[in-house]
């Protein structure tokens, strides 16, 4: 036995019998101390991935979702209404809105205001009476049950903007978040395995929308990553 060798002994014996209790204590616990694998792991700090700031607080007071499709992206109208309904429920889940103006009021304006569709989103937020306005515009838009690429079968991608409902007279006050006039891109996106299991058009439209709500419901609480999930950018 080298020298290095015989220095190296001691160090060895000392490091295993630090860490042979550290390797036998997860496997008792799981089975003994009343913690699921997954409940264990999540205490030990795995699971809890990095805290994300809200982009943007919203207004206590009353918030209108609106969905714009000016370049007619959208092959399945119903996507929008339903996108309109599950971001106001997922703010208001999230406690990120403190009230959101039901979509039956948007359909009630469609219904009774001339030129509706020509109105801009801060006269519609208005109309709705409305403090601020979660302004979305459709960019890009697939979902059809046949599909060529299997990492994105599925996808929709938008832009989002607040807006002042209530300003008036200063238009560079008008646009509340973000400073960028084109908006914080935001997107949802299917694979093909999820895709082939929804099979119906309605089914991945409304999954998209799920998925898309959700992302952009993020920007506006305080949140952690899961799992190998990256950060909106």
């Amino acid at each position: 036995m080298t020298g290095r060798e015989c220095l190296s002994m001691p160090v060895v014996r000392r490091v295993a019998a630090i860490l042979l209790p550290l390797c036998i204590l997860p496997a008792v616990c799981i089975s003994g101390c009343g913690y699921t694998g997954g409940k264990l792991l999540f205490l030990s700090g795995f699971g809890r991935g990095e805290k994300i700031k809200a982009e943007y607080t919203l207004t206590d007071q009353p918030v209108l979702v609106l969905v714009d499709d000016p370049t007619s992206r959208v092959n399945y109208p119903p996507m929008i209404p339903f996108l309109t309904e599950e971001l106001g429920q997922e703010l208001l889940r999230r406690k990120a809105a403190q009230r959101v103006i039901p979509p039956s009021t948007l359909d009630r304006l469609r219904q009774e205001e001339p030129d509706f569709e020509k109105r801009g989103a801060r006269e519609i937020g208005r109309m709705a009476d409305a403090t601020e306005v979660l302004w979305l515009q459709i960019r890009d838009y697939l979902a059809e049950e046949e599909f060529s690429d299997i990492t994105a079968a599925a996808y929709v991608s938008v832009s989002v903007k607040v807006i002042n409902a209530k300003e008036e007279r200063d238009r560079t006050k008008v646009r509340l978040w973000p400073e960028s006039p084109e908006g914080r891109v935001i997107t949802a996106s299917l694979d093909g395995s999820t895709v082939a299991r929804l099979k119906t058009r309605k089914a991945i439209a409304e999954e998209l929308a799920r998925n898309l709500a959700e992302n952009i419901a993020k920007l506006f609480y305080d949140h952690r990553l899961g799992d190998f999930e990256r950060p909106q950018q």
